[in-house]
C-alpha cells in the first residue's frame, strides 16, 4: 500500500460523537501524520476546544487546531444538537489557534479528511492558489433509498461545489456506514482503556441519550478506514452529484464511469471494520 500522505481534518466534532471517535481512529493509525484540525458548522470554537482536549488527553502533541467557518453557505440553518461540550468541563482552558486561516490550511494540505457539512472544503477549493489535490468524506447515501444524509444537506451548495471541483475524492455514504454497529460490549472496551478512553465512552453514551437508545454506527470513523485500509471495502468510480434545493438538497446519485474523479465505497466487510475501528481508538488512549 503506498504512503499516505499528510492530512488535515476538517469536522463538525461535538454533536455526533462518530467525530470524536474518528479523530480517535487517526491519533491510534502511526502511519498517519496531522498536520491540522479545522472545524466547521456552527459554534467552531467549541468545536476545536473538544478537538484540543481529545488531544491532551491522547497524550499528543496537538497541530493547528483552527475554527473555520460557521454558517453554510447554503443559507440553512446550523442544526445544533444541545449537548455539544456536555460533560467537559474547563474547555474555555484548551489552546486552539483561532486566529489563524482554517480555509487556508485547508487549501495548503496535502490530503483533507472532511467529516462535517463541506464548507470549510469548498471555500479552500475556491482559493487562489489551492494546491489541494483530494479528499476522504462522510456523506450522502447511494443505496436505493438514496435519502438526503446531514452532512451534505447541511451546505448542498459547499458540496455541490466540491463534487464539481475535480477534487479526486473518496466518500462513504449512509448506505455502508449504518451496516456497522457499536453497542455496550464496544463502549465498555474502549472506556477501560485510558484518559481518552474515559472521555469518548462518555460522550458515546451522552450521544445515546439524545438518540434514545445504546447503539450508533460510527460513520465517521468508516469514512477515515476508507484511507487507512481500503481492502475492508469494495468501491465503484464515477461521478456525484448532489441536488441543492427543497426537501431532496443533499440527495446524491451516482453516475459510473472508471476515469471518473470519484470513488464511493459500496460495501465492507462489516465485523472486520468494527474491529478494526477498536483496535485503533485503543491504540490511541494507551
Amino acid at each position: 500500500m503506498p504512503a499516505l500522505p499528510p492530512l488535515v481534518l476538517d469536522t463538525d466534532l461535538g454533536s455526533d460523537v462518530d467525530d470524536l471517535l474518528a479523530l480517535a481512529v487517526l491519533l491510534g493509525s502511526p502511519e498517519v501524520t496531522i498536520t491540522g484540525v479545522t472545524t466547521v458548522y456552527g459554534d467552531t470554537a467549541l468545536r476545536a476546544r473538544i478537538a484540543a482536549r481529545a488531544f491532551r488527553l491522547a497524550g499528543r502533541t496537538p497541530p493547528s487546531i483552527v475554527p473555520g467557518l460557521a454558517q453554510p453557505r447554503s443559507g440553512r440553518e446550523v442544526w445544533w444538537a444541545g449537548h455539544e461540550g456536555e460533560g467537559l468541563e474547563g474547555l474555555d482552558e484548551e489552546r486552539i489557534d483561532e486566529h489563524d486561516d482554517a480555509v487556508a490550511l485547508l487549501a495548503a494540505a496535502e490530503h483533507v479528511v472532511a467529516i462535517g457539512p463541506l464548507t470549510d472544503l469548498a471555500a479552500a477549493v475556491e482559493e487562489p492558489g489551492c494546491s489541494l489535490a483530494g479528499a476522504t468524506l462522510m456523506g450522502g447515501d447511494f443505496g436505493p433509498e438514496a435519502r438526503p444524509e446531514h452532512n451534505l444537506r447541511s451546505d448542498a451548495a459547499a458540496a455541490d461545489l466540491v463534487l464539481r471541483s475535480g477534487l479526486e475524492l473518496t466518500i462513504a455514504g449512509l448506505d455502508v456506514t449504518e451496516r456497522v454497529s457499536l453497542g455496550e460490549a464496544e463502549v465498555g472496551r474502549i472506556a477501560s482503556s485510558g484518559l481518552l478512553g474515559e472521555l469518548l465512552a462518555a460522550q458515546i453514551r451522552t450521544f445515546w441519550r439524545f438518540l434514545g437508545e445504546a447503539r450508533s454506527s460510527p460513520h465517521d470513523p468508516i469514512a477515515v478506514l476508507t484511507l487507512l485500509q481500503p481492502d475492508l471495502f469494495e468501491f465503484r468510480r464515477g461521478r456525484i452529484d448532489v441536488e441543492t434545493a427543497g426537501d431532496a438538497a443533499g440527495r446524491v446519485s451516482l453516475t459510473e464511469d472508471p476515469a471518473g474523479p470519484h470513488r464511493v465505497a459500496v460495501d465492507l466487510d462489516a465485523d472486520a471494520v468494527r474491529e478494526e475501528i477498536l483496535t485503533r481508538i485503543l491504540a490511541a488512549t494507551r
